[in-house]
């Protein structure tokens, strides 16, 4: 307390050393010299701090759906790739292959099937001048059928193999920066391997961590009544936080207060030191001139 004495006092008593001799003192009149406002009771917004980070809403690693080398890498961290892009290409030699054995077995199984059906007709017209049995149009209508299932799980192949030759061209699932590069050229893809991660700058939040102990009172903030002072009026120094005082005969007398977190951009709650209506130097260190002594 008594640092506290002392510093006040060193407050009071600071003048314009600096500039020279100090001038002989004045008598302040009310308001003369320096602006003033009164402290007020108001509703103000409640508020609460907490340390948060801000990420993308949207951000995505892009991998690898089939294994080939990379052949083709056209954007690196920093870069910003628009939706639809080519970001990279992986070698589809192999793909295209497979996709080539693929369609062969297609076109040799249509062409199985395309003899099961004038079989299975073929036998329809013996059946009906009584020249084969029952059984033997059932064994012809069985093969046609199960050509028939053949060529739809070959086409079902085919396309498959089609789906997976245009997985060695990565494009951008949407505009992003990219932040991160796994990969490089010619290195070895496989299926689920992490090509590139990147992310939307246009939608961002933040996320902050607060003790469960406040979560009620965050979700109930509102308005309350919160005693402020004008930012402009507040004096700090090293551990005194102060303002000028003016009484009724304009006299201005330094008064140490605690300050609190609400309030706006140019009003802080004051939690002690200070009453409604008293008014203040918006002007403290003009205030700090006209003390005796200054």
């Amino acid at each position: 307390m008594g640092r506290v004495r002392i510093l006040l006092a060193a407050l009071a008593a600071a003048g314009l050393a600096a500039c020279g001799e100090a001038p002989a003192p004045k008598p302040a009149a009310k308001g003369e010299g320096f602006k003033t406002a009164a402290v007020e009771l108001r509703e103000v917004e409640l508020t609460t701090t907490a340390e948060a980070v801000m990420e993308a809403v949207r951000q995505s690693t892009v991998s690898a759906q089939i294994s080939g080398r990379i052949v083709d890498l056209r954007f690196d961290v920093g870069d910003y790739v628009k939706k639809g892009e080519v970001i990279l290409r992986i070698d589809e030699r192999s793909a295209t292959r497979a996709l080539e054995a693929s369609e062969a077995q297609v076109l040799e199984a249509q062409a199985a099937l395309a003899n099961a059906r004038a079989q299975f007709e073929r036998s329809k017209q013996l059946l009906a001048q009584k020249f084969i049995s029952q059984a033997a149009l059932d064994q012809a209508e069985a093969a046609y059928k199960a050509a028939q299932a053949r060529v739809a799980a070959l086409v079902a192949g085919a396309g498959q193999a089609a789906t997976e030759r245009s997985f060695a061209t990565v494009v951008a699932p949407y505009s992003g920066v990219v932040s991160v590069r796994h990969v490089e050229l010619g290195e070895m893809a496989t299926p689920g391997r992490p090509l590139m991660t990147g992310f939307d700058p246009s939608t961002l939040r933040v996320v902050a961590t607060v003790p469960q102990a406040q979560v009620a009172a965050i979700q109930a903030l509102g308005k309350a009544p919160r005693l402020l002072v004008p930012r402009a009026a507040v004096l700090r120094r090293s551990e005194v936080t102060a303002v000028y005082v003016v009484n009724e005969q304009g006299r201005a007398r330094l008064r140490q207060v605690r300050l609190g977190t609400a309030g706006d951009e140019a009003s802080v709650e004051v939690l002690a030191g200070l009453k409604p209506g008293e008014r203040v130097a918006l002007e403290p260190v003009k205030a700090g001139m006209t003390l005796p002594g200054a």
